[in-house]
């Protein structure tokens, strides 16, 4: 459901640009709501109102795109987008992955059969209470890198469940070069996320190959904000100023 709330404030966050061969135009500055959830990602925050009010003050400060999944919290962090924003404003781009679970002990764990993947992507339907999903990256490597390997059995799942109209768009998240090309030839891929910032520089040729293409776009949509996430980190009254002085340092 969308369109009772409003977006109250235009901000400039570092410009903005249009996922590809989508009608989805995104602030470059975007909002990763992974440290919404409790420590180590795991149960509901120490003050969940403050965690909403949080969230409802990165989007009136111009953020339009918010990083999440359902299996942050579990369930929890999809619960707190719901609790601040529902029903969405127009134009607010929920970017959702897929393709891991959490264990009992708090570990992270691959789920990538094609039940999980299902109940999965029902999951972030049901905890976002949309009836579809923007965007929907298929998690494939490690938490911090890639892992080489076939990537067409789970992405064929997902294309399944987007010719049935739950999901919009795909995406990938912490894929090569390889797995895109192959991604490619199995559904359109609006965008690749992948851990990449002035320290973890490894996917440098990977962007430059974006760069000429043109054709997608590479983004890390925690890269400026993560910080700023977890209400425990800060102030609402500190969030706006914060989150516009730390764009121009965001970049695709």
């Amino acid at each position: 459901m969308r369109g009772k709330n409003q977006m109250t404030k235009q901000t400039n966050l570092g410009g903005s640009f249009t996922l590809a061969n989508t009608s989805l135009p995104v602030n470059r500055m975007g909002y990763g709501a992974m440290q919404l959830a409790g420590p180590h990602v795991w149960g509901p925050p120490r003050d969940f109102d403050e965690a909403v009010r949080v969230l409802q003050e990165a989007v009136e400060a111009g953020v339009n795109h918010i990083d999440t999944s359902d299996f942050y919290g579990p369930h929890v962090t999809n619960q707190i987008i719901k609790q601040a924003l529902h029903p969405y404003p127009d134009g607010l781009v929920i970017v959702t992955k897929v393709g891991a679970r959490r264990g009992a002990d708090k570990s992270w764990l691959h789920a990538r059969s094609r039940q999980e993947l299902i109940e999965a992507v029902h999951d972030n339907l049901r905890n976002l209470a949309v009836d579809n999903l923007d965007v929907v990256n298929l998690g494939v490597g490690d938490v911090m890198q890639p892992s080489e390997g076939s990537i067409e059995e789970p992405l064929t799942v997902l294309a399944e469940l987007k010719r049935q109209g739950l999901i919009r768009h795909l995406g990938l998240s912490r894929v090569t070069p390889h797995q895109l090309a192959e991604a490619q030839k199995i559904s359109q891929i609006v965008c690749v996320q992948n851990l990449y910032n002035v320290v973890h520089r490894n996917d440098d040729g990977f962007i430059l190959d974006f760069i000429k293409r043109s054709v997608l776009h590479f983004y890390s949509p925690v890269l400026a904000v993560l910080a700023l996430a977890s209400s425990a980190c800060v102030s609402r009254g500190k969030l706006a100023a914060a989150i516009a002085r730390r764009a121009s340092a965001c970049f695709l």
